[in-house]
């Protein structure tokens, strides 16, 4: 089983770490159906052509790894390899290329674009690499990023500025996804409601406050992730089921309505109330995944406020990339408070709990 990769000259110039040619690298793996990961040594396999090879720095937990770890309904529905390395957020240096890679080359600080297009389907040849048809997720549908050293397609190793250190790098790409939330929202001057202060939304307050929000309005039930939505910037954070978010929108706004909701959390009760107290031509943004289908009175909830609703699957190829970077160099977002235990990467299951639990909001792993 093909299971890692890596570039043979880096093989050779790396004595000491392997015998007889063979190097073997710790990761963390999925080995078919059923709950649970391994930790594991596997042995390394020859790089390819547009392949690159990193030496992780850190590592981030996903919601999308809880549901690969429980091995729950979607996962078991998602098409998943028999087994690989698990992971798609992470920091790193690439230490070695394939030989037809041109975007990225030894030395370079890179974090993780997640998404894998194909480059030759009606969504690539149209801008929309994000949402390919034939998408792939590394870490999902191809080895990931749990170890010591990760090989990954080309389009993934995104490099970034010397000035983001390794900690935000490896949570760029959830960042970017808050980012692109708050552009489409559009959300400077107006009223903004967040719901759900996981990651995906504390990214969203912060990058609503960065883009000028005149009142940025928070939602959860969980009083640490409620306190940090306060700190990303949030001017009011409600408890999302003892509270009426309506009336406090309301009152901000003279009765107008909400300009903007960027849906996080994926609970039906709280995005149907969100259409209910959006004003008139306001805007729906949908990053949260709801567990069952959901029903709207399509009436006056959308066509006769002529609501606008976009779903977000991810960052755009590279656009978002280019914003987030500038706005971490010059300090207009600070996504380090969303980031509340850095454990060894052997201590993954102690993560897990922690984001389980939701003590935890993003863990990073450290392979070393």
């Amino acid at each position: 089983m093909e299971i890692f990769a890596l570039h043979s000259e880096y093989l050779s110039s790396n004595q000491g770490r392997h015998e007889r040619g063979v190097m073997n690298v710790r990761a963390v793996v999925k080995n078919g159906p059923g709950p649970g990961f391994d930790l594991v040594d596997l042995e390394a396999k020859p790089l390819g052509s547009r392949d690159v090879l990193v030496e992780i720095e850190a590592a981030a937990i996903c919601g999308t790894d809880l549901h690969i770890y429980d091995w729950n309904a979607w996962a078991a529905g998602a098409g998943l390899p028999e087994s690989f390395i698990v992971g798609h957020e992470f920091s790193g240096r690439v230490v070695a290329v394939g030989d037809a890679v041109r975007m990225v080359k030894p030395g370079d600080k890179v974090s993780a674009e997640s998404h894998v297009a194909c480059g030759q389907c009606y969504q690539c040849l149209n801008g929309l690499q994000h949402i390919c048809g034939n998408l792939k997720v590394i870490g999902v549908h191809t080895d990931g990023c749990w170890a010591e050293y990760a090989v990954v397609p080309e389009c993934c190793a995104r490099p970034i500025p010397e000035e983001i250190d390794f900690h935000t790098a490896a949570i760029m790409e959830p960042l970017g996804t808050s980012i692109r939330c708050a552009q489409l929202a559009e959300v400077s001057g107006n009223t903004v409601v967040v719901t759900g202060c996981g990651p995906i939304g504390l990214g969203a307050i912060a990058a609503a406050q960065a883009f000028g929000a005149a009142n940025i309005v928070a939602t959860d039930i969980v009083p640490s992730r409620m306190e940090l939505g306060q700190q990303m910037g949030a001017t009011h954070v409600l408890h999302g089921v003892q509270d009426d978010v309506g009336v406090l929108v309301r009152e901000l706004t003279q009765g107008v309505g909400a300009d903007a909701v960027i849906e996080c959390s994926g609970n039906i009760p709280a995005l149907q109330a969100a259409f209910k107290y959006l004003r008139k031509g306001g805007r729906v943004v949908l990053v949260g995944l709801p567990s069952q289908p959901l029903t709207l009175d399509v009436g006056p909830d959308l066509a006769f406020k002529e609501a606008t609703v976009r779903g977000v699957h991810g960052r755009r190829m590279y656009e978002t990339w280019q914003t987030m970077e500038s706005l971490l160099v010059k300090g207009l977002i600070d996504p380090k408070p969303i980031i509340t235990h850095v454990l060894p990467m052997a201590e993954y299951e102690d993560g897990i709990h922690l984001c389980k639990s939701g003590e935890g909001c993003k863990v990073l792993l450290l392979p070393k």
